[in-house]
């Protein structure tokens, strides 16, 4: 079993199509860091604006290179990864010396390291450290170690998703009373499915875990047609007409979300 998609074949076709989707998802991750300030007077040090605007080439020629379906490559993307190692370490520097400490922007950072150390793991990287969220398989546990660690994850972001469109003054201020709660819920069952998951016996069961799949779906899935009511500016999620207009970088980043959301459930249909 494989732990991009956890089928139990790998092939380079599948490969390519991982670092494709993650070089730009990377790109995308950057451009929010150099537009983000949320209202506040955080400055990103020109060091740290300049290396992102490299990192962010890198990952450009790595999309173009790996979205083109009959290149053949080898099945571990070496340059994609040395890249992906300089940006998490980046990350690393900027979630203490960058923004100067405004906790929303570092919540996103934090967010950033764990999705980048997450490409990492999935192309199985290995993690010099011992004692972080994302090893190099993830800590398997034997039976459905793919699936639960999958699992594992991806309710870490989808807690953290809500909580970062909630950060958004422009866009919590354009909501109702049903989407702020609805966002709440979410970050919640997120986070309560994962206390589950993490208080399943060791090594997992398929008896024990088959419940919690379906559960993990049906979140993903409702979040998911969520944010695509949000992108559509349904009036059901907003106050009133004038409130749709919100601006293009939280369009971008629920759409950033999508993309995210979509790729859980097509993992998920091999959670059998």
């Amino acid at each position: 079993m494989n732990f991009i998609n956890c089928e139990n074949t790998i092939s380079n076709r599948l490969v390519e199509k991982t670092v494709a989707f993650w070089s730009e998802n990377s790109m995308q991750h950057i451009t929010s860091l150099l537009r983000s300030t949320n209202g506040t007077t955080a400055v990103l040090q020109p060091y740290f604006r300049e290396e992102l605007k490299r990192i962010s080439e890198e990952f450009k020629k790595f999309q173009e290179i790996y979205s083109k379906n009959n290149t053949v490559k080898t099945a571990r993307p070496i340059g994609f990864l040395r890249t992906n190692a300089r940006f998490i370490n980046l990350l690393e520097c900027i979630k203490y010396e960058g923004f100067s400490g405004y906790p929303i922007l570092q919540q996103s950072v934090f967010h950033y390291i764990y999705e980048q150390r997450y490409v990492n793991a999935v192309l199985g990287v290995n993690n010099p450290l011992n004692n972080v969220l994302i090893t190099e398989y993830f800590l398997p546990f034997q039976n459905y170690n793919c699936i639960y660690n999958q699992m594992y994850f991806w309710c870490i972001i989808g807690s953290m998703h809500p909580s970062l469109l909630m950060g958004n003054n422009g866009f919590y201020n354009s909501i109702n009373g049903y989407s702020k709660e609805f966002l709440t819920d979410i970050c919640n069952n997120f986070n309560l499915l994962n206390f589950k998951l993490s208080s399943l016996k060791k090594p997992i069961k398929k008896g024990a875990l088959q419940p919690l799949i379906a559960e993990f779906k049906a979140l993903n899935l409702s979040f998911l047609e969520f944010l695509k009511l949000v992108k559509s500016g349904n009036p059901r999620i907003f106050t009133n007409v004038i409130n749709l207009m919100l601006s293009n970088t939280l369009y971008a980043t629920v759409e950033h979300m999508i993309k995210e959301h979509s790729l859980v459930e097509e993992i998920s249909r091999n959670f059998n």
